[in-house]
């Protein structure tokens, strides 16, 4: 069943915090700047399809912001798609601008600043994880604030599928619900593909492999001897095969230990709890051999210094 929200219920000058707080739960932290007029009537029906979430929303003119320092504050990783069905909007990510009006399928990355002007709009919206979707990360970033309808045809029948559950959300109420999201999953995966000019992503078994091995790296990411040689020991590979798998995920097996380790590290670092560890003990603690080295690797990754980065939050 969805879940029904509404602001039209509270008192007119409380409906924009409500709608803010609102859509803050379900897409992370944002700043709302509502109309100058008192009221903002507006509603959301989300739904639970597996690994998807989608929203059905309907509000009227306005503008939200997703700040850099809003994003560190997030830990959810996914991408979203929005498919107008009325009105229009502007969306800016990435130093590019998407205008998209009805029929249009945006795509945004929640991992990224953003900024969006609404008009009196009815938008279709899937909350897609960037694990249910078998590419780099940083690739499919490369497509944030581009609408997925313009070049890609397969990027359209994303559309359709939205636009059918769009017209009928209580088919998507059952046991059958989670299929729908993979489906959604699946289809954005092509699309994206599609656009990216690359090859699909690995077959199904070798895909369950690749889950495999990424769960496994996951338990282990503290041990300074992980290495590509202990990992294909570990799964019967040879470090050949395993390059390979990891290749056609767009991706190396160091680069992939790296980056889950650095994300392990920046989660650490804004944990209140963690505020008197010092750095050079987070770093060892996720496997990295000296501080010098993985300020360096922070720095990349981030654009901050990870003293920088802890102070920031505070």
């Amino acid at each position: 069943m969805a879940t029904l929200v509404t602001t039209v219920h509270h008192p007119l000058d409380d409906q924009a915090d409500h709608w803010r707080r609102t859509v803050s739960a379900a897409f992370g932290p944002l700043r709302l700047d509502p109309p100058d007029r008192p009221g903002f009537a507006a509603l959301l029906a989300a739904r639970e399809l597996g690994p998807v979430l989608t929203g059905d929303v309907r509000a009227p003119a306005h503008r939200v912001r997703r700040s850099a320092r809003q994003v560190e504050r997030d830990t959810r990783e996914c991408y979203k798609l929005g498919l107008v069905l009325r009105g229009s909007c502007l969306l800016r990510q990435n130093g590019r601008e998407a205008l998209a009006g009805p029929g249009d399928l945006v795509l945004y990355d929640l991992t990224r600043p953003v900024e969006i002007d609404f008009r009196a709009h009815h938008i279709f919206t899937a909350l897609v994880p960037h694990g249910a979707v078998a590419l780099p990360p940083h690739r499919v970033g490369e497509l944030a604030g581009t609408l997925l309808t313009d070049q890609a045809r397969s990027g359209r029948l994303v559309a359709s599928l939205l636009a059918a559950l769009a017209a009928d959300g209580d088919a998507a109420d059952g046991p059958h619900a989670h299929h729908l999201g993979e489906a959604v999953a699946e289809l954005l995966t092509g699309a994206l593909c599609e656009r990216l000019g690359r090859a699909a992503p690995p077959a199904p078994v070798e895909a369950a492999l690749l889950r495999d091995i990424q769960e496994w790296i996951e338990r282990r990411l503290a041990d300074p001897a992980l290495s590509p040689e202990t990992i294909a020991r570990a799964h019967h590979l040879s470090v050949r095969q395993l390059y390979r798998i990891f290749q056609a995920r767009g991706d190396t097996v160091a680069r992939y230990v790296r980056t889950r380790r650095l994300e392990r590290c920046r989660r650490e670092l804004r944990d209140p709890r963690a505020a008197d560890r010092r750095i050079g003990a987070i770093a060892a603690r996720w496997g990295f051999a000296d501080a010098s080295s993985f300020s360096r690797a922070f720095r990349a990754a981030y654009g901050v210094s990870p003293s920088a980065y802890r102070d920031l939050l505070r």
